[in-house]
């Protein structure tokens, strides 16, 4: 499967936060945050290292949205800042 080049940005775009979360020690990592959510964390280690080709399910966006404040427009688009307001 061809991930097209937004995705792939928006992609990259969620596990920048991630890492943000995960230095200010909000989160304590990808491991913990597949627990939190019931997700495969092979699954989401895979969409990490190809995102090109392997797909981000929306639902992971929502749970950074919504648990850990992360702006959706910022990660959907890449405008404004990486937090909501």
């Amino acid at each position: 499967m061809n991930i097209s080049k937004e995705g792939i940005a928006i992609t990259k775009r969620f596990f920048e936060a991630i890492d943000m979360l995960k230095a200010q020690k909000r989160m304590r990592g990808l491991l913990t945050y597949t627990k939190a959510h019931d997700i495969n964390y092979w699954n989401i280690n895979t969409v990490r290292n190809q995102p090109e080709v392997s797909v981000l399910k929306p639902e992971w966006i929502a749970y950074l949205v919504l648990d850990y404040g992360i702006s959706a427009d910022w990660i959907l688009t890449g405008r404004g800042g990486m937090f909501k307001q």
